[in-house]
């Protein structure tokens, strides 16, 4: 198969067969998606030809609709230094399977503050920005270096000093907005995620998040506390880890700031990309 480097059962290649020439005869199929891309609907509807079909039919109306295909060069988002700095949220180098690492210090988010230099429709388009720039240039990257197809990442949610305040009305709305663009429009990319620092208040704001998400979603997500540092050394090195994680990682001006990846340097980047890394943000 086309881009395919798994093993499928028997039942999972005919299901992939048929949906691709499902596809191809209604005329549906992007260029750009190889088996594996396919492969990402099935799984998220159980291998149901239907389902599947249905699923990335509305994906692609989707992304008609709010502008996906171009949004790296057509949507500006000024505010994005000062967002990050209300919410530290950033890619950091690769964990042991080749996959780019996502981490989000949510205990650190600032809503009001934030509410006063953009609005939550423009935070969402920020969000698919950067789920754009993440399947077009990190994720490639991260595939040369590794020498296979990688298409999921490990995702790190820091809990430290989250409370039921961190809850309020709009972040519940924002948290159900992004996790169906998520999960609708871009199924199965997440591969692992690990919430650390769990206080105590966090089984009430677990009961409200939870039922926001898909049972196979669900079962990607692990939650600890303050002894966390063993379960994250498992899945990364140390040295690609900022130390408020467990990690040694020193990145000059900060690992938060960095961007720091294979998708920076050069002898992993695509042959038809430019010399140095694309510019998708000013």
């Amino acid at each position: 198969m086309n881009g395919l480097s798994e093993e499928l059962l028997l039942s999972q290649e005919e299901a992939l067969c048929r949906f691709k020439a499902l596809l191809l005869e209604q005329r549906l199929l992007r260029k750009r998606d190889e088996d594996h891309d396919l492969l990402r609907f099935l799984r998220a509807r159980s291998f149901d030809v239907t389902k599947a079909k249905a699923m990335y039919e509305a994906m692609l109306d989707w992304r008609r609709e709010i502008g996906a295909d171009t949004i790296k060069e057509t949507f500006e988002f000024p505010e994005r230094k000062a967002i990050k700095e209300l919410y530290p949220h950033f890619h950091h180098k690769t964990d042991r399977l080749g996959r780019p690492i996502y981490i989000g210090r949510l205990g650190q988010l600032h809503v009001e503050e934030l509410l006063k230099i953009t609005t939550m429709e423009r935070m969402l388009l920020y969000h698919v920005k950067e789920w754009e720039i993440l399947v077009d240039w990190k994720f490639p990257a991260c595939s040369k270096k590794a020498g296979k197809n990688v298409s999921q990442s490990l995702a790190i949610l820091d809990l430290k000093g989250v409370t039921m305040k961190h809850m309020s009305k709009q972040v519940r709305h924002f948290i159900q907005m992004i996790s169906k663009v998520d999960q609708d429009y871009y199924p199965e990319y997440l591969g692992k995620m690990i919430m650390v620092n769990a206080p105590i208040a966090f089984k009430a704001i677990w009961a409200i998040v939870k039922p926001w998400l898909d049972k196979r979603t669900q079962k990607k997500i692990e939650v600890h506390g303050s002894n966390f540092a063993s379960k994250l050394l498992e899945l990364a090195d140390r040295e690609n880890l900022p130390e408020f994680l467990g990690g040694c990682c020193h990145c000059p001006g900060g690992c938060e700031h960095s961007d720091a990846g294979p998708w920076n340097d050069p002898q992993f980047q695509q042959s038809d990309e430019p010399a140095s890394p694309p510019v998708f943000w000013n």
